[in-house]
């Protein structure tokens, strides 16, 4: 693991495997990250949850806002991990019968243990005020543990957090395009609608061999498989969603939309195709896009495993158990066709964790996580929600404010995470810089409400 200039230290606390059964006392060891250079005795606990992947102190070194509040605060710094993801395994293997034991009211547990242990056995303080912090789906723990355990933390802040579980989240797809209508123009978008129908309409016509032909693919699609034909096409949309969205950089939707429109190409097609072949091409000189291939790399439950180490069943099983949060082409207004649609990830789901998968139980599950926690109206005090305008996975998060003491920011031209990164006069718009001071504020008035630190 790589480690910044800073003292950040790799450390293990010991909690329970099951926290809600009385007759199984067995414990495993949580890792998380420790920075205590900052740490004065009257200072908070800080802690940033990693969410749906392994720890990694980029999540609190000296580039991170969180780390600058812990500079300005006094504050003892942690990263912890969620359970079953990169080291921080409570069980021998990922097998089905042990991710039973992966669910939100267990990561909540483990976090409220982790804070007493902190206060107790680290800060040598009961009461010392504690803020919980989290992108992604470690915005979304956040706030469900302010939620769930007001009484151990005084303060949580979520960061493009997935909050509200959506079975279908079609909105993902149509928000992206409304991202690249406004970054890379209209003629993107049509480019990408273009490229992308004219494929449905070639294999429904029985020439799926041209896509074969086109596309750097390990085998010719079965066009009579209906599921082959949509994980075709959901590798396609998520290769270009993903893409452009991996390091938040909007300006990654300039030069994918003006690689698709150059005019070097015959047809919008093509373009897609010479794209897609570049930006993907694997050591093994092909892309797997045949769907009993790709579900048999996450048939495997050793820990060890390229996709089990970085989280990638771990988060399927939760997606499918609890969140859903499948990008699908049910909007009418998005580029990717028609043929991406929840049977296909149904019917993953199935084959990889096993019969006793329903639509029904898959349906139930994300019903059940938004009556414990509200979905996208929790109700919950001290806490602040920011995200990115440009941010597709915005429509499952919080937009605008639930009360006067859960406050949110919408940050113009941003995709998700601009937040996250300490402050810079150099390179923060000033809308930016406007969020990060007010949620420094907030975040120190919620710690500290009796006496402010100034």
């Amino acid at each position: 693991m790589p480690f910044s200039a800073e003292n950040i230290t790799e450390e293990f606390f010991v909690t329970l495997v099951d926290h809600f059964n009385l007759q199984n006392r067995d414990t495993w060891s949580n890792r998380y990250l420790s920075l205590m250079d900052h740490f004065v005795p009257t200072g908070p606990i800080l802690i940033f949850l990693a969410g749906s992947n392994p720890v990694n102190s980029a999540l609190i070194d000296e580039t991170t806002l969180i780390n600058e509040m812990a500079r300005e605060l006094g504050g003892a710094l942690f990263a912890f991990e969620t359970r079953f993801y990169g080291e921080s395994q409570p069980t021998a293997d990922l097998s089905v019968e042990n991710l039973r034991l992966l669910n939100t009211d267990q990561i909540l547990a483990d976090l409220a243990e982790f804070v007493i242990h902190l206060r107790r056995n680290v800060i040598g303080n009961p009461f010392a005020h504690v803020l919980v912090a989290g992108t992604g789906l470690g915005g979304g723990l956040a706030t469900w543990f302010r939620v769930r355990y007001p009484h151990l933390t005084d303060a949580a802040w979520s960061s493009s957090g997935y909050l509200n579980a959506i079975y279908d989240f079609q909105e993902f797809s149509s928000g992206w395009a409304e991202t690249a209508v406004q970054i890379g123009g209209q003629e993107c978008y049509n480019s990408i609608f273009v490229a992308f129908h004219v494929a449905q309409n070639l294999v429904e016509a029985g020439f799926e061999r041209l896509m074969y032909d086109m596309f750097n693919i390990c085998e010719p699609i079965d066009a009579e498989d209906r599921f082959d034909v949509a994980y075709f096409f959901s590798v396609l949309m998520t290769s270009i969603e993903v893409y452009t969205l991996r390091n938040g950089d909007v300006l990654e939707f300039e030069r994918v939309c003006g690689y698709i429109t150059k005019g070097e190409f015959g047809t919008p097609l093509e373009a897609l195709a010479d794209w897609f072949n570049k930006r993907f091409e694997e050591d093994n000189g092909c892309i797997i896009v045949d769907v009993h291939t790709s579900v048999e790399q996450f048939l495997t439950a050793d820990p060890d495993d390229e996709v089990n180490a970085s989280g990638a069943r771990q988060f399927l099983y939760q997606q499918c158990t609890e969140y859903g949060w499948f990008f699908t082409t049910d909007s009418d207004l998005q580029p990717f066709g028609e043929r991406v649609q929840m049977e296909l990830y149904y019917e993953m789901c199935r084959l990889i964790f096993g019969e006793w998968i329903t639509t029904e139980s898959m349906y139930r599950g994300v019903v059940r996580t938004n009556d414990l926690f509200g979905g996208n109206s929790p109700v919950v005090q001290q806490v602040h929600f920011t995200n990115g305008a440009l941010d597709p996975w915005r429509y499952a998060s919080v937009l605008s404010p639930l009360n006067s003491y859960a406050l949110a920011d919408v940050i113009p031209w941003q995709l998700a995470g601009a937040d996250l990164r300490a402050t810079s006069v150099e390179n923060d718009s000033q809308e930016l810089l406007e969020v990060k001071a007010r949620l420094k504020e907030l975040l120190e008035s919620y710690l500290f409400p009796a006496n402010p630190r100034k």
